[in-house]
């Protein structure tokens, strides 16, 4: 099995080409870039639990504050 990436910015164009596949029988996963900067960081499905996880622990105040940057280990809350 061979994988391609394919990056579209158009939504008529990525529409068209998911019909195109479709119509030809390749199987496609379909991901979109939740960032609206493209940052492919955020297409690593590791990468997009563990910051769920950390908005999950700061809800619940499950966090480290860091009173002055200057002295980072002497000022952890």
């Amino acid at each position: 099995m061979q994988k391609i990436t394919i990056e579209i910015k158009s939504k008529s164009k990525r529409e068209m080409l998911l019909k195109i596949l479709d119509a030809v029988g390749i199987p496609y996963s379909d991901v979109e870039n939740p960032s609206s900067s493209g940052d492919k960081w955020f297409l690593d499905s590791e990468n997009i639990k563990t910051l769920k996880k950390g908005i999950e622990d700061a809800k619940e105040g499950s966090v480290i504050r860091i009173k002055d940057i200057n002295n980072i280990w002497g000022s952890i809350l």
